[in-house]
């Protein structure tokens, strides 16, 4: 039989994503964490891409990021679709070389773009959203950067007045963005491991939108006794947060994704 459709897909509240054109890992994972809903609920997720094809620290790579109107142009054609908000589904803003505010103006400008100013964000700042949500200031990190582009990461975190107690990347780095989403289970287990620093870690960042690291979050919470906020999973928590969609009949249900989504 074919998978069962909303009766209305019209009636149906729609959260918008702007996913890396090399990225494997967002569609995928949100359509999973999305199907965790309560069968009575339907949220439709749209996505487009922008082109992004490297990751590092050199002027090109980060010159991806860093064309407001690449953004702004992809909310527009995202809005044709209606949706409830729209958000920047990469984690570009921890480590381009901005503040906060930087991807704070990047989210007002994607809105003004759009004909109905439609809210929108992005995974920086539903990352800070949450640790703010949490009450957290103590955190780790744990991606599969190079090293010179994990301390960038690290940089923005201090900067932003957050303690990191440690930044940890893979011992080898994957060839491409591409290789990222390929990395396997026990890989990324192992980074997020290392990155904790007993007594002093709160919550560790798994700062990367490809690293598919969400279905591994509640297990590696329980056994760590720290939160692990995933990126693609907290953008999709700040997506619902933004459409109103939220209370115990969704968290109930999306709790098995991390204490995030707890009740």
């Amino acid at each position: 039989m074919p998978p069962s459709t909303p009766s209305s897909l019209s009636a149906s509240p729609k959260l918008a994503f702007i996913v890396p054109s090399s990225n494997t890992a967002v569609e995928a994972l949100t359509i999973s964490m999305l199907h965790s809903l309560p069968k009575n609920i339907t949220i439709i997720p749209i996505f487009t891409r922008i082109r992004v094809q490297t990751l590092g620290t050199d002027p090109s790579s980060l010159a991806q990021f860093n064309n407001t109107e690449t953004f702004t142009t992809a909310s527009q054609l995202l809005s044709d679709a209606q949706p409830a908000a729209i958000l920047w589904n990469g984690a570009s803003g921890m480590f381009v070389g901005g503040a906060l505010a930087s991807d704070q103006a990047l989210a007002r400008a994607m809105s003004d773009a759009t004909p109905n100013k439609t809210p929108c964000s992005t995974t920086t700042l539903a990352t800070c959203a949450a640790l703010e949500f949490l009450g957290i200031r103590d955190i780790s990190i744990a991606v599969p950067y190079t090293p010179e582009l994990t301390k960038r990461v690290s940089d923005f975190f201090t900067n932003e007045g957050y303690t990191v107690h440690s930044a940890c990347c893979m011992d080898t780095t994957p060839a491409s963005n591409i290789d990222i989403a390929t990395c396997s289970p026990e890989e990324i287990r192992e980074v997020i491991r290392r990155s904790v620093v007993p007594g002093k870690t709160q919550a560790v960042l798994v700062a990367c939108t490809n690293w598919p690291a969400a279905p591994l979050v509640a297990e590696l919470e329980a056994e760590l006794g720290v939160c692990v906020l995933d990126s693609v999973a907290v953008t999709l928590w700040h997506g619902l947060r933004m459409i109103g969609a939220q209370g115990s009949h969704y968290s109930d249900s999306m709790k098995q994704w991390g204490k995030l989504f707890s009740p």
